[in-house]
């Protein structure tokens, strides 16, 4: 389970008292410098932009005189990678493509940190798709904490709540068997409709004003997390072992569903039909077929239910059906496929 999602599940469910900050009361905030890459000097200074993963990192660098180094720190990528928190505690730059925050009136520390950076992630679906975290936008952006009894953020709360958590958090070694990964030869596949292996039923709409906060999974049109936007109790409730596909949004992503959840009406859900049972290792392999097909739905063009029912997958076949034994087998005989 990611941190986003055990945190945002734990907070439903805790007696702390939360309440909405606006960003500019709690925080201050500074927009990073543009050094394109031909002008970079190597050195030993971090260069922090808008990349999803690396904790941000783009490169290290000796950063020219105009460059703010900062440390103890947090970054939120306000274009690409939209949305994106990162700590640093080490001496960084930052590029125009992330806002430098750290709060008013509490030193920063990586738990309180941790602790924020789910809290800032959640707004992350509201900037995708060209729109930017600017610098009249940020300051305006409520963001949900915990409060002392003077009505304050409260901040040895978070502090306390990741060294707790810290402290239940085990690592385990995975140990993987070694196995012959089999070949993967395309020349004996054909083609399926969607419709010919999956029925599929629409999400329903449910607006941020609506929700009402709980345990269930509510599946926006999002491309990480497993698609879950959100923690809900009221909506219409999906059974699991389904994949669910973004028609709108992060149009084409796939996510396969081992609970019951509640789905956006940006959302397609995909059931199968009574002649096959979808599994996880089947779920692995058709959701990487089915996300082959994003580029088709980019830039506004939606997937909609009667282009999607019509979509052909190449699978692998046997007698003219769908090869489900060795699409199985497959993914089970990737490294780690075992724990799909």
């Amino acid at each position: 389970m990611s941190l986003v999602r055990t945190m945002m599940a734990k907070i439903v469910m805790d007696k702390k008292s939360y309440q909405y900050f606006k960003f500019d009361d709690v925080f201050n905030h500074k927009r990073g410098r543009r050094l394109v890459s031909q002008k970079q000097i190597a050195g030993d200074i971090a260069y922090i932009s808008s990349t999803a993963t690396n904790n941000g990192l783009d490169n290290y660098i000796s950063p020219p005189d105009y460059m703010t180094v900062y440390s103890d720190k947090m970054t939120l990528s306000n274009s690409g990678s939209v949305g994106y928190l990162f700590y640093h505690d080490y001496k960084f730059v930052a590029s125009d493509h992330v806002m430098v925050i750290w709060p008013k009136s509490q030193k920063l520390n990586r738990y309180i940190a941790l602790f924020l950076k789910p809290v800032f992630e959640h707004i992350r679906y509201r900037y995708n798709f060209g729109r930017e975290i600017t610098d009249t936008r940020l300051p305006k952006e409520e963001l949900y904490l915990p409060v002392d009894t003077q009505g304050l953020p409260d901040w040895q709360y978070m502090e306390n709540y990741i060294k707790d958590l810290e402290q239940k958090v085990e690592f385990k070694p995975i140990s993987t068997k070694h196995k012959q990964q089999l070949p993967l030869n395309m020349n004996d596949w054909q083609y399926f409709q969607i419709k010919d292996l999956f029925s599929i039923e629409k999400g329903k709409r449910l607006t941020k004003r609506d929700m009402i906060k709980g345990d269930k999974p509510f599946i926006g049109a999002i491309s990480t997390n497993n698609g879950i936007r959100e923690f809900v109790s009221n909506g219409s409730i999906q059974q699991p072992n389904c994949i669910t596909v973004n028609y709108n949004g992060s149009v084409g992503e796939a996510f396969y569903q081992t609970e019951p959840f509640i789905a956006s009406d940006d959302v397609n859900i995909l059931y199968a039909l009574d002649n096959w049972t979808l599994n996880q290792y089947l779920a692995v392999f058709l959701c990487s077929v089915i996300k082959h097909n994003k580029s088709r739905f980019s830039y506004g063009r939606k997937w909609k239910m009667e282009l999607m029912e019509k979509t052909e997958l190449l699978l692998p076949v046997k007698r003219g059906e769908p090869n489900w034994q060795y699409m199985e087998e497959y993914v089970k005989s990737l490294p780690y496929g075992e724990y799909a």
